[in-house]
């Protein structure tokens, strides 16, 4: 061994020690630097390999957690499934370690509740570890410095010790070790710097401190291009994406591209990501989370995988796989199953060619291969199923995999190699158990690829900072909530032992201590440090740190970054024109236009939604729910009421049924709706479920008939669900009225099923109609109609709300020129004739409007959009800003 260590804080000082180039130098002996756990870990092997100590296995923090897990669920015992055990588990083994790293041991009879469940835990922990041979990392340094203090192990003449803003006193314990054994212990200088310039910047938000932060960063390195850059932030995390979006758009603006993603970077972050939360490791945790496909799972996350890269022919496939997923939107339950959707899949190919046949043998070979495996099995064994089941469906994919993508996926290889390991602990487990253990394992195995080069720039939290030295830095995040950090004792030890010793995160006292020692160490690591905080986040007024209230502000100010995005704005300003294009291609000879009267009605709010989604074709992706969205049930009401009123005919038949025949009537027509909705959508509805809906359905018509019970005019049902169609100025609209109606004197009453709270019927009297089928229907249609109305099938206050030739026709229905008809203004519109010839007009003007391409982004109230289903292509949230710039313009 080298006669000198270097025990460094962080794995990040310990590689920038090992990497560091002697300027004056050819040739050098790369310095020996370890953290204290890697050095602590190549003692314990030597102990192993050289039979000085027979040391027991140690756990790492995910072994340790589950064997936690276990003692307390067997303490619980049948109340386990009320608590959170895995965040216990985590409380406890932090406890365990404190214990360990402080000397704690807390006794004693004025111990909390919490304190003597802990005490039990670990004498059962314990012994659990004596039985298996382990002991938790912790433990495992105390007998390894032990073994020190008894003259085990050759050691180096001079150990280093490096970053270190405080000493735990397992690491004083080691330090008097090292020092009786006669090695020379040194401390390596603090401070980078002796003396710096410090000053500190106010910004309004945390967007704004961000872009300060790149400002500044892209000014030092266009005046230093070789400099060493450090920005440091308490909460790297909260800010992390913010401020990598700015450094790559400001610094490496050419690097947009797709294919430059993986391109060097002059940054670099020390906080990596959760190996589960990159794409190419989700896919694989969510393909085995289907297990063997029996199980049924929600539809949207078969959706996500088909509609994912990573596994089968998802390149060559994947139009047939959007296709695919469209289908299964509209076809298959909330609920499903992945032989459900190979069915599905199968059933389409056979009436037009298979939509994408190698994603569908890879599905079914997965199902094949994972229903295969033995129903309970060790982690080592699930490991080897597992990787036969994602070859099975052709995961990672047809592509050729990136750099980052092949490091990602042979971290993930490590871990299946590694799952093995928890064999003893956890035991045989079935499939859906040991997927979640493995996506456990991905969740807490940190992925950083690997960095090229040395970046200029180090994005730091406070302690991967410890140690290091810059040309300038800028600590961020200097708010009170921040920093210092709040106290965060451990619930499971007494708070007073805590406080005693000092132990980390113990009190406000400690966290003040160990912030002012990071903070004296932040201010000496570069010759100019700039501090920076927030002043408001949303409507919250923020505060700076007290540890920089003595810091003088700053005379400089970093303003707005020059972004890609401002850049080429900036560039084409000068030759961009603005063009207001309203107008679409007119409709052309033989064109259909579809939608029926939808299209009018989309016309008249917007006429960018008619010419987008009935004139292109735009339409949403069906988005499944759970049971029976609004519209299906909708659907049921119809169905039901059309089921009724053609077997009872009219309002005599209706008054002529007694009691129980009405209600037996009820029950028959509500049954034929559920039959006819199931045959419809090839769906079962579940028993009870369907039981419940029976009784909702009924429930409704019996209110419903009530009203209708209560019409003074007899009438016949002529019609229901009567499909109509007419020509307006060329376009051909299609439609289906719900129900018409015929009075003794032949005249008819045209009636809408709704099911909704919220209608209108004061468009009608307005230039733009936009509930246009009804109108459609009385002005275009039928010459013979004395109402129109909405019949408003609801449980709480159900009526009919229309307009009709003249009263008492409907209860609730004015008729035109009556005093307490407020739709219609009788200078304008003083009988039922000056009513048809106001929709006819209106409804052949809208329709040119179609004919003629008017499609700009035009409507009343933004609410009206509420069914458009091409929201992203009206462009509201760019319409809204270039509505609130121009109020701003005309307000100077």
């Amino acid at each position: 061994m080298n006669d000198s260590l270097t025990l460094c804080a962080t794995t990040r000082l310990a590689q920038t020690l090992r990497g560091e180039l002697p300027g004056e130098k050819a040739v050098w002996r790369t310095r020996q630097a370890l953290t204290l756990g890697q050095w602590l870990a190549t003692l314990g092997d030597e102990a192993l390999l050289t039979g000085i100590a027979e040391l027991p296995v140690a756990l790492d923090p995910f072994s340790e957690r589950l064997l936690w897990e276990k003692v307390i669920a067997a303490s619980l015992t049948d109340a386990a499934p009320l608590f959170d055990i895995q965040g216990m588990a985590t409380s406890t083994a932090e406890a365990q370690a404190l214990c360990r790293v402080w000397r704690l041991k807390p006794e004693g009879g004025q111990l909390s509740d919490e304190a003597k469940l802990f005490i039990g835990w670990q004498a059962d922990f314990e012994k659990r570890c004596r039985a298996g041979g382990w002991m938790d990392t912790a433990g495992l340094h105390r007998q390894l410095i032990e073994l020190i203090e008894a003259g085990h192990f050759t050691l180096p003449a001079t150990i280093i010790f490096a970053g270190f803003d405080r000493y735990t006193p397992l690491e004083q314990d080691l330090t008097a070790a090292l020092k009786a054994r006669g090695v020379t212990v040194e401390n390596a200088p603090r401070f980078p710097v002796e003396r710096s310039e410090q000053v500190k910047l106010a910004c309004a938000d945390v967007e704004a401190e961000c872009r300060a932060v790149v400002a500044w960063a892209k000014a030092e390195l266009a005046v230093r291009p070789d400099c060493r850059l450090g920005i440091v932030a308490p909460d790297l995390a909260g800010v992390r994406d913010r401020l990598e979006f700015l450094l790559d758009d400001v610094l490496h603006p050419a690097l947009i591209r797709p294919d430059a993603a993986e391109v060097p970077r002059c940054f670099n972050f020390s906080l990596g990501r959760a190996l589960a939360d990159l794409p190419l490791i989700r896919v694989a945790l969510d393909l085995l989370a289907l297990g063997s496909g029996r199980a049924k799972v929600e539809q949207s996350r078969l959706s996500g995988l088909l509609l994912t890269g990573g596994w089968s022919a998802a390149e060559a496939e994947a139009d047939g796989r959007g296709r695919l997923d469209a289908a299964l939107r509209r076809d298959l339950p909330y609920f499903t199953t992945l032989p459900a959707l190979i069915k599905l899949a199968g059933r389409l190919a056979e009436n037009e060619a298979p939509l994408c046949p190698q994603t569908v043998a890879a599905l079914e070979a997965f199902v094949e291969t994972a229903g295969a495996a033995t129903r309970k099995s060790l982690p080592g064994q699930w490991s080897g199923v597992f990787r036969n089941c994602l070859k099975a469906a052709g995961w990672p994919g047809d592509r050729p995999l990136s750099s980052h993508e092949f490091q990602a996926r042979r971290a993930f290889g490590e871990v299946l190699d590694g799952f093995g390991r928890l064999d003893a602990l956890l035991g045989p487990l079935g499939f859906a158990e040991a997927v979640r253990r493995l996506s456990q394992l991905c969740r807490q195995r940190l992925f950083q690829p690997e960095t090229r080069g040395r970046p200029a720039i180090q994005v730091l939290g406070v302690l991967e900072s410890a140690g290091l030295g810059f040309d300038a830095l800028w600590v961020m995040g200097m708010n009170d909530d921040l920093w210092p950090p709040p106290p965060r004792p451990n619930p499971l030890l007494p708070a007073e032992m805590l406080r005693a010793v000092g132990a980390a995160h113990a009190s406000a006292e400690v966290e003040l201590d160990f912030a002012q020692r990071v903070h004296v160490r932040l201010s000496h690591s570069a010759p100019v440090v700039r501090f920076s905080y927030a002043q408001a986040e949303g409507n919250r007024v923020l505060r700076p740190s007290p540890l920089i209230a003595g810091i003088p502000a700053a005379d400089e100010t970093f303003g707005e970054v020059e972004t890609l995005a401002r850049q080429m704005a900036g560039e084409a300003a000068s030759s961009i024109v603005l063009v207001d294009d309203a107008l679409a291609p007119p409709v052309g000879e033989g064109e259909k236009v579809s939608g029926g009267s939808w299209v009018l009605r989309a016309q008249a709010i917007c006429p960018a939604w008619a010419y987008y989604q009935y004139r292109l074709g735009g339409e949403a992706m069906e988005e499944p729910v759970e049971g029976l969205d609004p519209a299906a049930r909708g659907t049921l009401v119809h169905q039901a009421l059309e089921a009724f009123w053609s077997a009872i005919r009219s309002s005599d038949a209706l008054a002529a049924l007694g009691e129980m025949a009405r209600q037996q009537a009820i029950v028959e027509a509500v049954d034929k709706a559920l039959q006819n909705f199931e045959l419809d959508r090839r769906v079962t509805l579940p028993a009870r479920f369907r039981e419940l809906e029976a009784a909702r359905l009924a429930k409704l018509l019996d209110v419903w008939l009530q009203v209708e019970a209560r019409r003074g005019l007899p009438f016949e049902v002529v019609a229901c669900e009567q499909p109509a169609e007419v020509e307006i100025e060329g376009i051909k609209v299609r439609m289906v009225v719900d129900r018409i109606d015929q009075l003794a004197d032949g005249r008819q009453v045209i009636i809408d099923y709704k099911t909704g709270a919220s209608i209108d019927t004061r468009n009608w009297a307005e230039q733009r109609i936009t509930e246009p089928q009804l109108p459609i229907y009385a002005a275009l249609v039928n010459e013979d109609v004395a109402a129109v109305v909405f019949a408003k099938v609801l449980l709480d206050k159900p009526a009919f709300a229309g307009v009709a030739d003249e009263k008492d026709i409907l209860p609730g229905v004015q008729g035109i020129g009556d005093d307490k008809q407020k739709v219609f203004d009788p200078a304008e519109f003083p009988d039922w004739i000056a009513v048809i010839t106001h929709w006819r007009e209106r409804l052949h003007a809208v329709a040119k409007e179609v004919k003629a391409g008017q499609a700009g982004v035009v409507f009343a109230d933004e609410k009206g959009l509420q069914y458009c289903e091409v929201l992203p292509l009206l462009r509201l949230p760019e319409r809204r800003r270039l509505l609130a710039e121009a109020q701003a313009e005309g307000g100077r």
